[in-house]
């Protein structure tokens, strides 16, 4: 066999070797236990674009405030339409909201929520720059889905 094509085994060889290893690592001592190990699930890792951080957390406290019962201080966060809206669709299931995205374009962050009881979508528009600068009203609407 030629040298080259030995080498480019010899790689291949090492690259599954060390694979099958990691995987025997990662594996072995979960699997040896007994014990389920955890799923991940959807609600523990919620997707975002990464720019709109303090835009989402604006959200994330509006919504905390909702399960809370808060008005003052979602009086602060949100326009009096979107905590009227807030007001009006509480049915008791207010407390259980999971922030499942967050992105972002001129100008503006899309927050959604899903409720972890009624599997219903909660979306917020957040102007970012008001946001930013802990601004009041930087919530400008609400949208709920199914």
């Amino acid at each position: 066999m030629p040298a080259i094509l030995s080498t480019h085994a010899a790689k291949w060889g090492v690259a599954a070797l060390a694979g099958l290893a990691s995987l025997g690592l990662a594996v072995g001592p979960a699997a040896a236990s007994g014990e389920a190990a955890p799923v991940p699930s959807a609600a523990q890792a919620p997707q975002t674009s990464g720019y709109p951080v303090k835009a989402a957390g604006y959200a994330d406290k509006l919504v905390t405030a909702f399960g809370n019962g808060d008005d003052r201080t979602m009086d602060r966060l949100a326009t009096k339409n979107v905590v009227t809206a807030l007001i009006e669709h509480s049915h008791g299931h207010s407390e259980r909201w999971h922030r499942s995205s967050a992105d972002s374009g001129k100008g503006f962050t899309w927050v959604s929520y899903t409720n972890l009881d009624t599997h219903e979508v909660m979306n917020l528009t957040v102007r970012n720059a008001l946001a930013a600068n802990k601004g009041r009203d930087a919530i400008r609407e609400v949208e709920f889905v199914g």
